[in-house]
C-alpha cells in the first residue's frame, strides 16, 4: 500500500491560504493549503531502488512508468509528504497502466486521486467540520479511481471495446477457438518482430457470427498502449471527406505508440455499401487501401484488424487483398451451440440437445436473442426466475424459435 500523508495549515472548507494549489471535486468543496516540503531526491531514490528489485516480475515499461508518476508526485508536487511503507509490484502493475499518458495527464492522475482521499474527509452537510488531518491518506484504491477518471488522449478505448463483447466470451466450438488463437499470434508477431511493422487482418462471416466481439477481445488481450475501434456507428452525418480526416487521424495516432491496434468493424459500412447498384464511396475506399499498405514509422509496430460480412464486395474492389490474412468466422453448429447453452445454463439437461439441435447453423448473436426472448416466458415476467436458476419451458423456446422465419 502506497501512504501519503500531508498537514494543511487550514482547519476549514474555503480557507485562503498563501499558496497557489487548489484542489475541487465539488462546487462547495474547494481545499486550498500549504502542505509540508518531501525530499524528492531521496523518494526518487528509494522508488528507482525498489522499482529495480521488482524487475524480475514486471516489464521495463512498468517500471520507468511508475518511476515517472512518482517523479509527478514527488516534484511536482513537491507540496505532498509521501510516506513510502513499501514499494509492490501491485503499484508497478497499476503504473504501467499510465504508459500512454502524457506529463500533463499524468499529473491530472495525481491531483484527481488526492481530490478522492480528501473527498472522503469532507461531510457535505457540514462544511464547516473541521478535517481530520491524521486520516488524510492517498491510498491504491484512490490511484484506481483516478486512473478512470483521467483516461489519456492516445490510449486504449477500453469502453468501446468492453460493449463490442457485453455477454463476454464463451466457448463456442473448435473454429472460432483456433481463429482467436491465430490472431493472438499476431498479436505476438506485432511486439517481437522486427521485418513486419504492419500486420494486418480480416475477419469476414455471416452477420451476427462474433467478428466484432472476437476483435475486440483481441484488442483487450493484447495489452496494447493504443486500441481503438473505427465504426461507422461514430461518424454518423459526416461527409466523405470527414470521414476520411477522421479515419487518418486514428491512423496518425496510432505511430505515436509503439505498438498500436486499430480495428476496422463493419469495413462495407464504413464504404457505405449498397447492394443495390451497388454504390459506395470510393474516396473513402482508396484512403483504406492506401493506409492499409503504408509503413509505419520506424520503431512503431501496428496491428489492424478488419471486420466484414459482404467478403464478395471488398473482393471486387481489391480490399481483401491488402490484408496479410483472411480468417471466416462461421455460424455454430449443434456441438457449438450445445457449448454456449450449457455455459448459459437456462436449460435442463434433458432439453439440452433438443435446443442445440435446433440451434444448428445459427450466429451467436441470433442464438443469445431467442435465448432472451424464451427467458421472458409465455406471458413475461420471468426473466429474473429464470435466471435466478429456474429453466426455460422447452416447448416455449420451440414456439420463439418458429417466430424467427429467417436467421
Amino acid at each position: 500500500m502506497l501512504g501519503v500523508g500531508f498537514s494543511c495549515v487550514t482547519n476549514r472548507v474555503g480557507y485562503q491560504t498563501d499558496h497557489p494549489c487548489t484542489i475541487n471535486r465539488h462546487p462547495k468543496a474547494r481545499i486550498k493549503g500549504k502542505l509540508s516540503n518531501p525530499k524528492p531526491d531521496s523518494l526518487l531514490t528509494h522508488v528507482k531502488s525498489a522499482s529495480k528489485q521488482q524487475l524480475h516480475t514486471t516489464t521495463h515499461d512498468c517500471a520507468s512508468s511508475a518511476i515517472t508518476l512518482l517523479m509527478h508526485i514527488s516534484t511536482q508536487f513537491y507540496l505532498w509528504k509521501f510516506f513510502m511503507y513499501q514499494m509492490t509490484t501491485e503499484f508497478l502493475n497499476k503504473a504501467a497502466r499510465t504508459k500512454n499518458y502524457s506529463g500533463a495527464e499524468l499529473e491530472g492522475v495525481v491531483k484527481s486521486a488526492v481530490s478522492f482521499a480528501l473527498n472522503r474527509q469532507i461531510t457535505m452537510d457540514d462544511l464547516t467540520k473541521p478535517l481530520d488531518e491524521e486520516s488524510i491518506k492517498v491510498t491504491m484504491d484512490d490511484f484506481v479511481n483516478a486512473l478512470h477518471e483521467i483516461t489519456p488522449a492516445f490510449g486504449a478505448s477500453t469502453d468501446d471495446l468492453e460493449r463490442c463483447r457485453l455477454r463476454g466470451i464463451v466457448d463456442c466450438g473448435k473454429a472460432h477457438k483456433h481463429i482467436y488463437q491465430r490472431a493472438m499470434l499476431l498479436v505476438e508477431q506485432v511486439k517481437v518482430s522486427k521485418g513486419s511493422p504492419l500486420v494486418t487482418c480480416l475477419l469476414e462471416g455471416p452477420a451476427g457470427s462474433g467478428k466484432t466481439a472476437m476483435a475486440a477481445s483481441v484488442g483487450i488481450d493484447s495489452d496494447f498502449a493504443y486500441v481503438k475501434i473505427i465504426s461507422a456507428e461514430t461518424m454518423i452525418g459526416f461527409s466523405e471527406s470527414s470521414k476520411c480526416a477522421q479515419i487518418c487521424k486514428v491512423f496518425e495516432d496510432a505511430y505515436k505508440s509503439q505498438f498500436s491496434m486499430i480495428i476496422l468493424d463493419d469495413i462495407e459500412r464504413l464504404l457505405e455499401y449498397v447492394a443495390i447498384g451497388p454504390r459506395f464511396s470510393n474516396l473513402i475506399s482508396q484512403t483504406l487501401l492506401v493506409l492499409l499498405k503504408r509503413v509505419p514509422p520506424k520503431g512503431k509496430n501496428l496491428l489492424v484488424v478488419g471486420t466484414t460480412s459482404e467478403v464478395g464486395f471488398l473482393e471486387s474492389v481489391g480490399m481483401c487483398d491488402v490484408f496479410s490474412v483472411t480468417y471466416h468466422v462461421p455460424k455454430l453448429k449443434k456441438e457449438d451451440a450445445k457449448k454456449v447453452l450449457h455455459h448459459l445454463d437456462v436449460f435442463d439437461d434433458g432439453d439440452l440437445d433438443a435446443a442445440a439441435e435446433a440451434l444448428d447453423d445459427m450466429p451467436i448473436k441470433k442464438l443469445y436473442t431467442l435465448v432472451e426472448m424464451a427467458a421472458q416466458g409465455p406471458t413475461g415476467g420471468s426473466a429474473e426466475a429464470i435466471y435466478a436458476g429456474e429453466k426455460i419451458d422447452i416447448n416455449h423456446f420451440f414456439s420463439i424459435l418458429s417466430d424467427i422465419i429467417r436467421y
